[in-house]
């Protein structure tokens, strides 16, 4: 399945930011659906300017806060779950998104995406 197109697919939401393969390795901990405490350390799978896509041992719930900390840095921002993929093996693909702007968390630059590079450029 490719890339959703806004126009044919309205109900969907655009993505704000590119995702980069960048396996930063990150610190998670929170509290699991059954409200047991977890922490795991792994690198992301991919990352963007608002979140990023881990794997996660811990069975969390769509909405739910957890805590991840770059510990190439060592910053902590609080996050939301936002997309729960397939599991495989013992891990299961969550997506998560800030709760609060963290610009330069992954300390990396995301280029725009194709669609707003097209608005920038029109009037040229």
């Amino acid at each position: 399945m490719g890339p959703v197109d806004v126009q044919r697919d309205p109900g969907k939401r655009r993505r704000r930011s590119r995702r980069l393969s960048l396996h930063v390795p990150v610190r998670v901990s929170g509290l699991d659906k059954d409200r047991n405490p977890f922490r795991e350390e792994m690198p992301m799978l991919s990352v963007n300017a608002h979140g990023g896509l881990l794997a996660l041992r811990a069975k969390v719930e769509r909405g739910q806060r957890i805590f991840l900390v770059n510990t190439n840095t060592q910053e902590e921002r609080e996050c939301r779950v936002v997309y729960l993929g397939r599991e495989f093996f013992d891990r299961r693909k969550v997506g998560i998104e800030f709760t609060n702007p963290a610009s330069n968390f992954w300390r990396a630059s995301f280029p725009p995406e194709v669609d707003e590079l097209a608005e920038t450029n029109k009037d040229i």
